[in-house]
């Protein structure tokens, strides 16, 4: 595509002012509920966190089966025999 663009400061400087003050704005005049506004962004951050468990455990399941396909390499199959073990036993003990 080409380069970069890169922002100007003055332009972001003035961006987040404008912001802050239209945000004062919708405080000020009791356009938005500062309790609902904590609590849909609590909610929110489960959720997210949440999500991003989940993925990471999807992506480390792949991962570790991918794995599983080269047991037979010489240098990875000690390594993925160390992993598959290692499940094991933490899914045995419990």
């Amino acid at each position: 595509m080409g380069k970069k663009k890169e922002k100007d400061p003055a332009v972001i400087r003035k961006n987040r002012a404008d912001v802050a003050k239209a945000l004062e704005i919708l405080f000020a005049d009791d356009y938005i509920s500062r309790r609902r506004l904590y609590a849909e962004n609590f909610v929110r951050g489960m959720f997210f966190a949440i999500g991003g468990v989940i993925g990471a455990t999807f992506v480390l399941g792949i991962f570790i089966w991918f794995l599983g396909l080269f047991d037979q390499i010489p240098l990875l199959g000690p390594v993925i025999d160390s992993f598959r073990d290692t499940i094991e036993k933490g899914s045995t003990a419990r």
